[in-house]
C-alpha cells in the first residue's frame, strides 16, 4: 500500500512536472523574442496587463481549483460526475463573460488603463480559456498525463504565432490573445472530445443548479481570490511607483520566479487527491503521510533556491540577450519564495482535506492583507528590490498565519 501512494504520487509529480517543465521550455523561447522585439517598456505592459487578468481569473475558477478534484475523485457514480463538470464549466463561462463586460465598461470609461488599454483587452481571451480548463477533472481523475499533451499542443502553437506574429512593439497587443486563443481552442478540443467519449451532451444547467454552486463554493472562491492576489498583484502594485522600464526588467525575473512558485503547488496537488482518501479511511496514517513530503519537498525547494540564485546571471543572459544586474538581483530574490511557500505545504493540506473553509478564508485573507501593506510600503520606498524582499517576508507570514489559526481550530475540539 505505501509503494502504491508513493508511486502515485510519483506519477502525479512527474506529470505536473512535465506540464511545467513545458511551461518554461516555451517562456525559454519566447521571452527572449517578446524582449527584444517589444522592449523593456512594451513587455512591462503585456506581463502587467497578464497580471491582471490572472488576478480576475482565480473568480472565473471560483474555488474550483482548491476542491473540485477532490469532489470528482469521492463521487460514485458517472452521472454525478457529469453534472458537477457540466455545471461548473458553466458557471466559469457565466462569470468570464460578466468581468468581460465589466472590464470593457471601465476600461471605455475610465483612464484607469490608460496606456495599455488595447494590450488588456485583446487579454481577455485568457479568462475563456481560464473557464475551459480541465485540470480540475484531470486531477480527480489522477489523469494528469492528458494535462501534459494539452499544454504541450497550446504552447507549441503560441510559440508558432508569435515568432511568426510579434516583430514590434505594435504587436505588443498580440502577445496575450494568441496565449488565450491558443489555450480556448485546445481546451475547447478536449471537452468535445470528453463528452463524444462519455456519449453525453453538454447540457446547459439551468439558473437554480447554477445559483447553488455559486453558494455552495462561495467559501473557497473567496479564499482562492486571496492567494491568487498573493501571486499576481505584486507586479500591479510595483506599475504605481517605477517607470515602464523598470517594470520590464522586474518582469523579466518575475516570469522565472512564477514559474518556480508553482513547484509547491504541485507537491500540493499531488498528494491531495490520496490524502483525501486516507484522511477518511486510515487516519492514523494521515499526519505520518505528510510529513514524509513535506521534509523532502523542503530540502528539494532550498536546493532549487540555491541553484537558482547560483545561476540568475546566465538565466537572465539568457532570457534578454544581456546582462541586467537589477534582474539578477531581483531573481535571486524571488528564487527563495517557494521555499517559504513549502513550509506551508501541510497546513494547506489539512485544510482542504478536513475543509476548512472558514479556517481557510480568515487565513487566506488575512495574509493577503500583511502581503498588500508590506507590497505597497516596499515598493513606494525602495522599488522592485523592495517587493521582492516584500513577497518574501510575505510568505513567512502566511506560514505563520495558518499555522496558528489552524492549532487555534483543533485545540477549540
Amino acid at each position: 500500500m505505501r509503494k502504491k501512494i508513493f508511486n502515485l504520487f510519483f506519477i502525479n509529480f512527474f506529470n505536473l512536472s512535465l506540464n511545467q517543465g513545458i511551461n518554461i521550455l516555451a517562456v525559454i523561447l519566447v521571452t527572449p523574442i517578446l524582449f527584444k522585439n517589444l522592449g523593456e517598456s512594451e513587455y512591462g505592459l503585456v506581463n502587467l496587463a497578464f497580471s491582471i487578468v490572472m488576478v480576475l481569473a482565480i473568480v472565473v475558477h471560483y474555488g474550483y481549483l482548491l476542491n473540485g478534484p477532490k469532489r470528482i475523485s469521492l463521487f460514485k457514480t458517472k452521472v454525478e460526475k457529469l453534472e458537477f463538470i457540466t455545471e461548473v464549466i458553466s458557471l466559469r463561462l457565466v462569470i468570464a463573460l460578466l468581468i468581460s463586460i465589466i472590464v470593457y465598461i471601465i476600461t471605455t470609461l475610465t483612464n484607469i488603463f490608460v496606456g495599455y488599454e488595447d494590450i488588456l483587452m485583446f487579454s481577455l481571451l485568457i479568462l475563456l480559456s481560464e473557464s475551459l480548463h480541465p485540470l480540475f477533472h484531470l486531477q480527480g481523475e489522477n489523469n494528469l498525463s492528458i494535462l501534459a499533451i494539452t499544454n504541450a499542443i497550446s504552447k507549441l502553437i503560441y510559440v508558432g504565432f508569435i515568432i511568426l506574429l510579434v516583430n514590434n512593439p505594435d504587436d505588443s497587443f498580440l502577445v496575450n490573445l494568441i496565449f488565450g486563443g491558443a489555450l480556448s481552442m485546445v481546451y475547447l478540443i478536449y471537452w468535445l472530445n470528453f463528452f463524444l467519449k462519455s456519449k453525453t451532451k453538454f447540457i446547459w444547467p439551468n439558473s437554480h443548479k447554477i445559483i447553488y454552486r455559486i453558494k455552495e463554493n462561495f467559501e473557497f472562491f473567496f479564499s482562492s481570490i486571496a492567494g491568487h492576489v498573493s501571486t499576481y498583484s505584486g507586479i500591479i502594485i510595483l506599475s504605481n511607483f517605477i517607470d515602464n522600464s523598470e517594470l520590464g526588467k522586474f518582469a523579466l525575473a518575475q516570469k522565472a520566479g512564477i514559474l518556480l512558485r508553482m513547484i509547491p503547488i504541485f507537491i500540493i496537488q499531488s498528494v491531495l487527491q490520496e490524502a483525501s482518501l486516507i484522511n477518511q479511511n486510515r487516519k492514523s496514517h494521515f499526519n505520518d503521510y505528510l510529513s514524509k513530503f513535506y521534509i523532502k519537498g523542503l530540502l528539494f525547494m532550498f536546493f532549487i533556491g540555491l541553484l537558482v540564485t547560483l545561476l540568475s546571471k546566465q538565466i537572465i543572459i539568457f532570457l534578454s540577450g544581456s546582462e541586467i544586474a537589477y534582474s539578477q538581483e531581483i531573481l535571486s530574490l524571488l528564487s527563495f519564495i517557494p521555499f517559504l511557500a513549502m513550509l506551508n505545504f501541510k497546513n494547506i493540506i489539512k485544510i482542504l482535506v478536513e475543509e476548512k473553509k472558514i479556517i481557510l478564508n480568515k487565513a487566506a485573507w488575512i495574509s493577503t492583507f500583511i502581503m498588500i501593506v508590506l507590497s505597497l510600503l516596499s515598493s513606494y520606498y525602495h522599488g522592485g528590490k523592495g517587493l521582492a524582499i516584500a513577497l518574501l517576508f510575505s510568505e513567512l507570514a502566511s506560514f505563520i498565519v495558518h499555522s496558528i489559526l489552524l492549532s487555534k481550530s483543533n485545540d477549540s475540539k
